[in-house]
């Protein structure tokens, strides 16, 4: 029975009871019609045990026919978590049986397209991390080559054949790197991405990228220092100089020449070791922060593209920070500079 009508039933059989009972008692206190201890007085005072009993019995018909909405709703809080293919128990046929019904079908349509979007997904990840690999091949020997010729071994180059081997070396590594950021962010994607974590100083990770790059900075007037100091901690260096090597590259893309000011600065904390790059550049829009971790995400398109960016070095940074139980976060303000910050923990975690 459907519970409108279930109510319905319940509501009218009160109405009626109480209105006859009020109709009966009020004709005895008129007329006297009954009789003390009469039949007539007893069927009133069975009404009204029916009136009293009906008054109780609604609310927890009630209450009986909606609890499941408090399931449905727990339910779809967990849905809200992620968490589908939960089926709500409820065999009744009325107006709640009908949503739990169409709740259950659709918490398992979800469940199923879902699946469906992990494998697609992950059979794309690892089409494009097949792909990005076949890519990177061919390079080598073009980059070698390029080299050979360059030094020359194979005989003297005029000055304009030297300057298209240049451009044809530029080239290929501006396309190896992005390739190789590419290769990068697909296999942390589907968690291919290997880490090499030991017990090391990690001034010295922070001085090989700061010293790879110092002839950059000072070709283009940059001002280029640290203040890292000695602290062992678990880490895989290799990564963790590719985490700063990118956010140092990017402080130099934002920063103007002759006058741009880099600083990549350690504090050594309890539970573990926080390092920043911070520079005087153009600084990011506040709007545009939220989304600089996305793969990718460019900020300035245009200037990015010049420099041969990607749009996937914030995105990888972020990777193998997770990956060593750390967080990295921005600051920025327009005009005034940038500061990433990231942290290590001294402690072995699991990564994220």
């Amino acid at each position: 029975m459907k519970i409108v009508s279930k109510l319905y039933i319940l509501i009218g059989i009160l109405i009626v009871a109480a209105a006859f009972n009020l109709f009966l008692l009020y004709q005895d206190e008129k007329s006297g019609i009954f009789g003390q201890g009469s039949d007539q007085q007893t069927i009133i005072q069975i009404l009204l045990a029916v009136d009293i009993a009906t008054f109780f019995l609604v609310p927890v018909v009630i209450r009986q026919s909606l609890s499941p909405l408090g399931e449905i709703n727990k339910a779809l809080s967990r849905v809200k978590e992620g968490k589908y293919g939960e089926k709500i128990k409820y065999d009744s046929k009325d107006e709640i049986g009908e949503l739990v019904n169409s709740f259950n079908i659709m918490s398992n349509t979800i469940k199923e397209k879902e699946e469906q979007a992990k494998k697609t997904d992950i059979a794309k990840d690892e089409f494009l991390a097949m792909i990005t690999h076949e890519l990177k091949t061919p390079l080598v020997p073009i980059q070698g080559y390029s080299d050979i010729l360059l030094s020359e071994h194979l005989g003297k180059l005029t000055p304009e054949q030297k300057q298209r081997l240049s451009i044809i070396k530029s080239s290929s590594e501006a396309l190896l790197r992005i390739i190789s950021d590419l290769l990068d962010v697909q296999k942390l994607e589907v968690g291919q991405l290997r880490m090499k974590k030991e017990e090391a100083d990690i001034k010295e990770s922070i001085e090989k990228s700061v010293n790879a790059l110092e002839p950059q900075a000072e070709k283009s007037e940059i001002k280029l220092e640290t203040n890292a100091k000695h602290v062992v901690i678990y880490h895989d260096s290799e990564r963790i100089k590719q985490v700063l090597t990118n956010l140092i590259k990017n402080a130099m893309i934002a920063v103007e020449p002759k006058k741009g000011k880099i600083e990549v600065n350690m504090k050594d904390e309890p539970t573990g070791v926080k390092i920043s790059v911070k520079d005087n550049g153009i600084g990011i829009p506040h709007d545009k922060q939220k989304d600089l971790f996305k793969k990718f995400y460019q900020v300035d398109t245009t200037l990015t593209r010049e420099r041969g960016g990607s749009g996937l070095g914030l995105a990888i940074c972020k990777g193998i920070v997770d990956n060593h139980g750390g967080e990295i976060s921005v600051e920025s303000e327009e005009g005034k500079g940038t500061k990433f910050t990231f942290n290590i923990p001294k402690l072995p975690a699991v990564a994220t």
